[in-house]
């Protein structure tokens, strides 16, 4: 009797061994599961190279699962598993942290860059007071559309929707710059413009608005230098040969003096009768007169003014 009780009790221990070692650690593997899974929304956003070796980290632990259930009862063992789900859930720490550092990043670029916009803009803005309307008009829509990615920037930065911030920032910085650039590049042509106007005006060159007449003859609009003819002229009335010179117009096309107008001779130190205001220095200058019925072309040499009153009407 003895002798069938021990197989039958040998045989139930086995069985009862074999049962107890073939079971996973299942609350150990669904953990460390969840636990990847609770980083995987901000995981792809932030840190998807660490998500990655989460992923994987999980992956290792399910085929471990599955080689240990492939094999006989009695040789099962799960150490390697518990050990695997705790690698995958110290892969879900180290996808934490780079969402962390990540986040804090792009926070610190974004604001960096919003403060870099608002210093750009607060450029653009002087630089456009110095416009004339028609020539800011297509920058200050620019402007606008810098303040408007500005706007969202901080409104995606408010909600914590780090990518469409830094988007937004970046998009609204380049901008500003290509504002302020077109302002430099503007300031550099008008700046070369003046230089050539005025070294123009030095060289006693001219531009003549429209047709005039000089003693009775016409002169076609256009460019001129104006030069002293040699010799002075009679005297006329009350004045000294010393009170009127001619001034030849010299064109600027083929270097033939395409007129002759008698100009008054006024030293610097009386020119303040004649002009309140500006006056020229060593340089040609034109303006009009008399809402345009007289150009009275300007020529100072030598420490006085040669004055020309053209008409624009036929005499």
């Amino acid at each position: 009797m003895r002798r069938n009780v021990f197989p039958v009790i040998l045989l139930v221990s086995v069985t009862s061994l074999a049962l107890g070692c073939a079971q996973p650690p299942t609350d150990i593997v669904e953990a460390a599961r969840a636990r990847v899974a609770s980083v995987a929304a901000e995981a792809t956003v932030y840190a998807s190279g660490e998500y990655g070796e989460a992923q994987a980290a999980v992956g290792r632990m399910d085929a471990e699962v599955a080689a240990q259930a492939e094999r006989f009862a009695l040789t099962r063992s799960y150490e390697r598993t518990t050990e695997l789900a705790g690698l995958a859930e110290t892969a879900a720490d180290e996808v934490e942290r780079a969402i962390v550092a990540e986040k804090q990043r792009l926070r610190t670029q974004v604001t960096q860059m919003l403060a870099d916009t608002e210093d750009a803009l607060t450029d653009a803005r002087q630089g456009l007071a110095d416009l004339p309307e028609d020539e800011a008009s297509s920058l200050l829509n620019d402007v606008a559309g810098v303040e408007a990615s500005v706007a969202v920037a901080n409104e995606a930065l408010g909600r914590d929707d780090l990518p469409e911030a830094y988007r937004e920032a970046e998009s609204a910085l380049q901008a500003a710059n290509r504002v302020n650039t077109s302002l430099m590049t503007m300031r550099t042509e008008r700046e070369e413009l003046q230089d050539l106007s005025e070294n123009r005006a030095l060289r006693g060159e001219i531009d003549i608005p429209r047709t005039v007449y000089l003693n009775g003859e016409p002169l076609e609009a256009g460019a001129y230098t104006l030069r002293l003819a040699t010799g002075g002229v009679s005297p006329v009335g009350g004045e000294t040969p010393e009170s009127t010179r001619w001034v030849e117009f010299v064109s600027d096309g083929d270097g033939s003096v395409a007129g002759r107008g008698l100009a008054a001779v006024i030293p610097d130190a009386e020119i303040g009768e004649v002009a309140k205001s500006w006056v020229p220095r060593n340089q040609a200058y034109v303006d009009e007169l008399l809402g345009g019925e007289y150009v009275r072309v300007w020529l100072n040499r030598g420490g006085a003014s040669y004055l020309v009153h053209a008409t624009t009407s036929a005499p």
